[in-house]
């Protein structure tokens, strides 16, 4: 059975108010665009989120709800993990070892580097960096969401806002 799993890093956050902790930045009013055309560049590969699972940073929040948008997925259904925030590729990990069997497609929005660590333990070419509103699609021919470092995948796509 096909799953898929979609890695997508957080729009550009904005860093001109010094005050604000890490975890309440916004994403740059400036890039809100990369997000709503990486999220119209998902839509037109046909993806289907079955369940979105998000940080509950402002910025990644932001950047769900382009994404749902363009998705037609339902805001309220997002699932916000703080595990995913200020983690590491095993925590994400973890988390997408705890999504039901039910899930086909799922979307992982969160932050850098334990996405791009993650993805890198799957991809056969390995990934630099997802950069900021970057996506990777990975997908499994398995039965469950069990992954394990060895797991074989194929890397559907590896999209971001300079080359689409």
């Amino acid at each position: 059975m096909k799953r898929s799993l979609i890695l997508i890093r957080h729009t550009k956050s904005n860093w001109t108010d010094f005050s604000l902790p890490d975890f309440d930045r916004p994403i740059k009013k400036d890039r809100i665009d990369d997000a709503k055309n990486m999220a119209a560049q998902l839509k037109s590969l046909g993806v289907e989120p079955d369940l979105i699972i998000c940080s509950p940073a402002k910025r990644t929040r932001q950047t769900a709800e382009y994404f749902c948008d363009k998705l037609k997925y339902e805001e309220k259904d997002i699932q916000f993990d703080k595990r995913i925030y200020e983690s590491t590729a095993e925590d994400v990990l973890q988390v997408v070892r705890e999504t039901d069997s039910k899930v086909k497609t799922l979307v992982v929005i969160g932050h850098n580097p334990s996405l791009t660590n993650l993805a890198n333990m799957f991809a056969e070419n390995s990934i630099e960096e997802i950069p900021t509103t970057g996506v990777v699609w990975l997908e499994f021919s398995i039965k469950d969401w069990e992954l394990y470092k060895l797991t074989p995948c194929n890397l559907k796509a590896f999209l971001t806002p300079k080359t689409i």
